[in-house]
């Protein structure tokens, strides 16, 4: 998840000081897998450009109502997003390292697909819309047509759309369900959980030992010790929820 974020934040933050991935880093992180689902979107036209020429690698392009591509981007990876910057993601995450780059990578994604603009903002869904058209204009552009195969999302997608593509046998179990909110947020809920009761459980182990010491240092040292440290422990808390 880290290799990720690195990527996507070299690809769509020219700022990021991360120089951008070609080819060689492509084959060196992606080596070891037969099939991705959705990061090539986010790579940026190297990606494309990287593999578009091998004979033996295949683009399955999905397309849908740009309209209903922005209203499931806000209903999943913007939900993430505001959620890693609000009270009390935006300190756990600093006490588990999965946590941290979940979080982190929502925000990544969600800065590039949506021009930097917030959830909510007066051009963030045209801001969305542009980067949708913009993307699967590239794709159609830079893919040789007998190795993409493009699917409408509003006419259904089973096995039969993909299979006889790909070369391989259509498979006896159901495809799987489709992208749905509440579906994104149980599958959310059931990987957070678990890093959540662990960055809690760390710090719990900080925080307990410091206010039993300023507990003490208060009894010994009177109220005015015990008003400075509450400043410092809000500019603490303040710092890190920046």
């Amino acid at each position: 998840m880290k290799l990720l974020n690195e990527a996507i934040d070299a690809q769509s933050n020219p700022s990021s000081g991360i120089k951008r991935y070609g080819k060689a880093d492509f084959d060196k992180w992606l080596c070891d897998y037969d099939c991705l689902v959705e990061i090539p979107s986010y790579m940026g036209k190297e990606f494309f450009h990287a593999y578009a020429e091998n004979p033996d690698v295949k683009f399955i392009l999905t397309e849908r109502n740009p309209e209903k591509w922005v209203k499931s981007i806000n209903n999943s990876a913007a939900v993430v997003y505001k959620m890693s910057s609000s009270f009390p993601m935006n300190i756990l995450k600093y006490f588990d390292p999965t946590l941290f780059q979940f979080a982190r990578l929502n925000v990544l994604v969600y800065k590039a697909v949506s021009g930097g603009t917030e959830p909510g903002d007066p051009d963030n869904e045209a801001e969305l819309i542009k980067y949708y058209n913009d993307y699967i204009k590239m794709a159609k552009e830079v893919i040789p047509a007998d190795r993409l195969h493009l699917i409408t999302l509003e006419n259904g997608v089973d096995w039969k759309d993909i299979c006889p593509f790909l070369g391989v046998p259509i498979p006896d179990e159901p495809y799987p369900i489709p992208n749905d909110p509440a579906i994104f947020k149980k599958l959310t809920d059931e990987f957070l959980k678990p890093k959540i009761i662990a960055a809690i459980m760390r710090l719990s182990a900080v925080v307990i030992p410091v206010l039993g010491v300023i507990a003490w240092a208060s009894l010994q040292y009177g109220p005015s010790l015990l008003a400075s440290t509450k400043e410092i422990i809000a500019g603490l808390l303040a710092r890190l929820r920046s």
